[in-house]
């Protein structure tokens, strides 16, 4: 949520992850900054994917952000 970053310089997260069955593949592949991905490698935050381009992150304390080429917008619960 609240990222800048342009997808190109961005590590690739697999949505689904790999070990799960998820492919790596473009349907499965997700842009995230370095510190987004290590947040939600290593913490409790978390995202969907609700279609493509579109995801809704999820912090540890459960609050709720959708992310789409608009920006980021809070969701509420």
């Amino acid at each position: 949520p609240r990222c800048g970053r342009k997808a190109k310089t961005c590590d690739l997260d697999h949505a689904k992850p790999h070990r799960k069955g998820g492919p790596t593949c473009p349907c499965n592949l997700v842009p995230l900054c370095r510190r987004h991905h290590r947040a939600k490698t290593h913490s409790r935050w978390r995202y969907k994917v609700t279609k493509p381009g579109t995801y809704t992150w999820t912090s540890p304390h459960g609050f709720l952000w959708q992310v789409d080429h608009r920006g980021t917008h809070p969701l509420r619960t």
